[in-house]
């Protein structure tokens, strides 16, 4: 009894985590959309056809990537690898638990 308590308290706590993190991550895409929406309105307004066509040109061309932008996608994976270790590491812990009651 004891053991599935603690894999249901695991498993709302791995969900509960997963479910923190796409909520900031949709957040912050819906924060950067209404940005790009508003610099856009804003060039069309200013009448400045020569920087919304030199934004347009440069979305057209292959951008290269950062270094910063790859900096941060190997710690987003490295977390995600964490996260995964974390979760076998607790399906390990909790099977020796069940284990040691039998």
């Amino acid at each position: 009894m004891l053991a599935v308590a603690g894999i249901v308290l695991g498993g709302l706590l791995v969900l509960g985590f997963y479910g923190y993190v796409f909520l900031r991550l949709y957040r912050e895409h819906k924060h950067f959309r209404t940005i790009e929406r508003r610099l856009n309105e804003h060039f069309i307004a200013m009448g400045s056809s020569t920087e919304l066509k030199a934004s347009r040109l440069k979305q057209a061309m292959a951008p290269k990537i950062p270094k910063r932008a790859r900096k941060e996608a190997l710690i987003h994976v490295g977390v995600a690898l964490g996260g995964l270790l974390g979760v076998f590491a607790e399906i390990g812990l909790l099977n020796w638990v069940v284990d040691s009651f039998h």
